[in-house]
């Protein structure tokens, strides 16, 4: 064991002490930081660019203490939703209002594409080209300042994502001590007080609804007949 343990030292400090050891470990961070949680019958969509929703559905998801794990990169430089299979259908001026937001915001994720390229693209090619020191000294700065604008940008768009003041403090906070953590910008702007029915954006597709059904059969989830039989 005390062997495990000085090897397994010996493999960190080597990661750290290279020059792609500070950029590892933010990448990372990055993708711990992404991991989003989804109660038995809820689902994450997003909206196209024809503005249609298209839902995310697992026949066999994979669990952690009774939760799908979902990682909010999957939706990366996207705004995404949740809905739930048992929630109460949403008027339409509400699902208009949600689309416009996923489709009109879109350019608030250019700063979770900053963010990523400068972890996994600038900042490792500047620390082959000119030491690891040289490129925290170009990069920080750039972080900073697109985690700074990005906060600036959310504050003056609040209300239109329903954000909480208490909520975009706690936003710069985690800006302030992780600025990498802009690349899951969209996580952060999920609205769960607002949730659509995921039925009612399914329409018509069997499929869709075959492997909804499959998903709720996985959760020994109750759904209610009659939205099954009026989906098709």
């Amino acid at each position: 064991m005390a062997v495990q343990a000085a090897d397994d030292y010996m493999m960190l400090e080597t990661i750290a002490g290279s020059s792609f050891g500070f950029w590892i470990i933010a990448l990372l961070i990055v993708v711990l930081d992404a991991v989003v949680l989804l109660a038995p019958g809820e689902f994450a969509f997003v909206f196209d660019r024809r503005g249609q929703p298209k839902v995310r559905i697992t026949g066999s998801p994979y669990l952690i203490r009774n939760q799908e794990l979902l990682l909010a990169l999957r939706f990366f430089g996207r705004l995404f939703f949740i809905s739930s299979a048992n929630a109460p259908e949403l008027g339409e001026p509400q699902l208009l209002r949600m689309r416009d937001i996923g489709l009109r915001q879109r350019s608030i994720n250019a700063y979770a594409v900053v963010a990523l390229a400068l972890v996994i693209g600038i900042g490792p090619a500047l620390s082959v080209a000119v030491g690891i020191s040289a490129a925290l000294l170009t990069v920080l700065p750039i972080l900073y300042t697109n985690a700074i604008v990005a906060v600036i940008d959310v504050a003056a768009t609040r209300k239109c994502f329903n954000v909480p003041a208490r909520s975009l403090l706690f936003l710069a906070f985690e800006f302030i001590v992780c600025p990498a953590l802009v690349a899951n910008l969209n996580k952060r702007l999920i609205d769960r007080r607002v949730m659509s029915n995921t039925f009612q954006l399914l329409g018509g597709d069997r499929v869709l609804l075959a492997r909804i059904k499959s998903n709720l059969e996985f959760h020994n989830l109750a759904v209610r007949p009659m939205m099954l039989d009026e989906n098709g």
